[in-house]
């Protein structure tokens, strides 16, 4: 599980730019798609929080997070 502090303007922000890459947040809660990867997400407290739910066989769960984290 990715855990990262955000203030809802940081959050803003991040999911304008996360949507660059084609991965939409909208709300305070949904599910992402994207080459294969699902994960849910919540945002709530100022923290928003992803947890991997499906990834190809390849890829490590680790490597997935740290993409994510990129992005974000």
């Amino acid at each position: 599980m990715i855990e990262i502090p955000l203030t809802p303007e940081e959050f803003a922000a991040k999911s304008a730019q996360i949507a660059k890459q084609g991965i939409v947040l909208t709300g305070s809660e949904g599910t992402i798609e994207k080459m294969g990867v699902k994960a849910n997400w919540a945002y709530a407290d100022g923290l928003l929080r992803i947890t991997i739910l499906d990834k190809p066989f390849f890829l490590s769960e680790a490597s997935v997070e740290e993409q994510l984290r990129r992005w974000l």
